[in-house]
């Protein structure tokens, strides 16, 4: 939760890349979703890493990128790149580095495994890198706005968005409170097993729950005070998002990325049986 809490924040600094508009950064992410969905080429896949890596130097926050992915790429590509080299469907062609019993490990299967591994890298990056340059209730309010003037739909369903995130951080807190809170009455959360510690959590789920209703209670009395209307579209904006060249500069390395990933495609370059 602490670590969510902190690339939440790092969204909030200062750089050329976090001045974007965040309608801009969203398409750039999806441009860079559907990059490996498209690709298996592990060339072209770890390109597209080092690429986003190269803009986190631009945003400042490498050191904040590796200190949350070298702890999580190991974890989500590991398990991938260990295992599916037994599960590679083998073929008489292949070269093989272990072949017993049901067990085979071949190098081609290898080189199938890392690919499928640089996708799961380069889909994390994307979205670290997003996460940690856009600040997610700017995004939410320049959507709001943008479904308001443009599509004319309520403001209420950005602002259910926005009223998720703001409970994020304070339901941590809360959680935390309570927690800390039970231990001093000697109730001992952190040992047992996992049903054990799960059923611990009983007594501590009630009164944040609790405190959760009683918040979101206080949210709709505000808005009623306001006189908050769902259904009025002419509402006025804190803060007006507006596109300049920058934003369709910088979307426009995500539409490139796209393009170059869709001509491999055509030109049978994409896939990582080129190696093969």
């Amino acid at each position: 939760m602490t670590i969510v809490l902190q690339m939440l924040e790092t969204g909030k600094a200062k750089s050329p890349i976090h001045a974007c508009d965040p309608r801009m950064k969203l398409l750039w992410w999806i441009c860079f979703i559907i990059i490996p969905i498209l690709v298996t080429n592990p060339i072209l896949l770890l390109a597209f890493t080092i690429f986003i890596w190269i803009l986190s130097g631009v945003a400042k926050i490498t050191k904040k990128m590796y200190q949350f992915l070298i702890v999580t790429y190991p974890i989500m590509i590991g398990f991938i790149v260990l295992t599916w080299p037994f599960f590679y469907p083998p073929t008489p062609d292949q070269t093989f580095l272990i072949n017993w019993s049901i067990f085979h490990v071949s190098v081609e299967g290898l080189i199938y495994a890392v690919a499928m591994g640089l996708r799961i890298v380069l889909a994390l990056t994307a979205c670290t890198f997003f996460v940690m340059t856009t600040d997610l209730m700017d995004l939410a309010s320049g959507l709001g706005e943008f479904l308001q003037n443009k599509l004319h739909i309520s403001y209420m369903y950005p602002l259910m968005v926005i009223s998720s995130f703001k409970f994020i951080p304070e339901l941590s807190g809360d959680y935390l409170l309570i927690t800390d809170s039970f231990r001093s009455r000697a109730l001992d959360i952190d040992s047992g097993s996992f049903f054990q510690r799960l059923k611990k959590l009983i007594p501590v789920s009630v009164p944040l729950i609790d405190i959760m209703l009683r918040r979101a209670q206080r949210i709709s009395i505000a808005l009623e005070v306001k006189a908050f209307n769902v259904k009025n579209l002419n509402r006025t904006f804190y803060k007006e998002h507006h596109v300049c060249a920058k934003d369709f500069l910088f979307l426009a390395s995500g539409i490139f990325a796209l393009i170059l990933s869709i001509a491999a495609v055509l030109m049978n370059l994409a896939k990582v049986e080129i190696f093969f």
